[in-house]
Parts: structure tokens; C-alpha cells; sequence
């Protein structure tokens, strides 16, 4: 004789709201209105693909990041070709960095990928 015993209930799933924005380094990246605020308080806009290489390195504070999950990450919105990551990377480096040759923030690991030498600060809401 089998006897069947009733499956406990599910546990509540609890959910997480999203981060809602960024800081770092003076700046802020708000993700709801999709803003990039400078350290002197100006807006600098971003196209959808600087957008989302942006998040991508938010979302990894103090790790590498390869140029293959940076493709992922911005592929829905720029041509995909072996070179297209370091050109983002690039127009990106213009609106973030003081020197863009000589960056501080978005900096090269030879080899392994890219990375944002940055404390950051995530602000849930």
C-alpha cells in the first residue's frame, strides 16, 4: 500500500525589485529614465548600445568582463562584427573619461576583456 503524502506548500517566492540606478566614480546612471548624470551635474546621453555596455559593466563591480558577454549584452542594438565592442567601448571612454587615451574608468585586462575601476554604488527602489 503506497501511502500519499501531500506536498508541503510552495514557499512564497519573494522578488527583488531592480536596482534603479547607479553611482559611481560622481556619477549617476538612473535606469528608469535611462539618464547619465556627470560629476558637474550635466546630462550625457547615451545611445541604446553605450546604455547597456554601461550596465553591463554596473553589473559587475570589480570583475572582468569579456568582450563576448559585452557583445551579449549590447548585441540587440549594434551591428555584430569582431571589432564592434572595442568601438563602443571607445565612444563610451569619450563621454566618461577625462583622457580617453590614458582611461582610469573603463580600463583594458589584455586578454581577458574590459573592466570598471570604479566603487559602485547600487540604489534599489
Amino acid at each position: 500500500v503506497q501511502v500519499q503524502v501531500p506536498a508541503a506548500p510552495a514557499a512564497p517566492v519573494t522578488r527583488s525589485k531592480p536596482p534603479r540606478a547607479y553611482r559611481f566614480a560622481g556619477w549617476d546612471l538612473n535606469l528608469n529614465t535611462r539618464r547619465l548624470t556627470a560629476p558637474d551635474q550635466r546630462q550625457v546621453s547615451l545611445t541604446n548600445a553605450e546604455f547597456s555596455l554601461l550596465v553591463a559593466f554596473l553589473g559587475a563591480p570589480g570583475r572582468i568582463v569579456s568582450r563576448e558577454h559585452l557583445l551579449e549584452s549590447t548585441r540587440a542594438f549594434d551591428e555584430v562584427y569582431d571589432r564592434a565592442i572595442d568601438v563602443q567601448i571607445l565612444r563610451l571612454r569619450r563621454k566618461l573619461e577625462a583622457d580617453p587615451k590614458n582611461p582610469t574608468l573603463l580600463r583594458t585586462e589584455r586578454g581577458a576583456g574590459y573592466f570598471l575601476d570604479a566603487e559602485i554604488e547600487t540604489l534599489w527602489g
